[in-house]
């Protein structure tokens, strides 16, 4: 009789089997990121109290300086509304400063507080501590063989009913 496990075959190994290399190869990336992502928001969680987003957040803003809040916006993944909220949870922790950016009225500065700079400096070990046991097994030629090899993929716009190409990349916020 053999040994049931709890584990099931990741979709990306069927898609191999039956259906074209390029899909099974995307969807594999999109499992190992999912395995990143989960290890990630426990690491950052436990160790820091940080979710995804606020790591995200203080990791791109700049230690040195204040950052608009609009490019912090570019830089990520999140609405607009989405990003105050999350700015303001990390304001009243302490790690943000938030004001009036004196070129742009309408613009606000974020600035890091010396808790936030030291958050940021303890979560980025954390984040590189993770991806490094991941990529324990791959050397560095392979590494770069996997960087030089995902450089080549390119999002091809896909034409709408019409027939028109829309922009590749497209939006990058999502709702919140």
């Amino acid at each position: 009789m053999s040994e049931q496990t709890n584990e099931t075959t990741p979709v990306s190994s069927l898609i191999k089997r039956f259906g074209p290399i390029q899909i099974a190869s995307w969807r594999l990336m999109m499992e190992k990121h999912q395995d990143f992502m989960v290890q990630f928001e426990r690491g950052f969680g436990r160790r820091h109290g940080l979710t995804l987003n606020e790591f995200d957040t203080l990791i791109n803003s700049d230690p040195e300086k204040p950052v608009r809040q609009r490019d912090l916006l570019r830089s990520m993944v999140l609405s607009r509304s989405a990003l105050s909220r999350l700015l303001g949870r990390l304001e009243g922790r302490g790690l943000v400063i938030q004001g009036p950016d004196p070129d742009d009225q309408r613009g606000v500065l974020v600035t890091l507080t010396e808790a936030g700079v030291r958050l940021r400096e303890e979560a980025a070990a954390t984040n590189a501590e993770i991806i490094m046991a991941g990529f324990a097994s791959v050397t560095e030629d392979e590494a770069e063989d996997i960087f030089a090899l995902v450089s080549k993929i390119k999002p091809v716009p896909v034409p709408d009913e019409a027939g028109e190409a829309g922009e590749p990349g497209g939006e990058r916020h999502r709702p919140d």
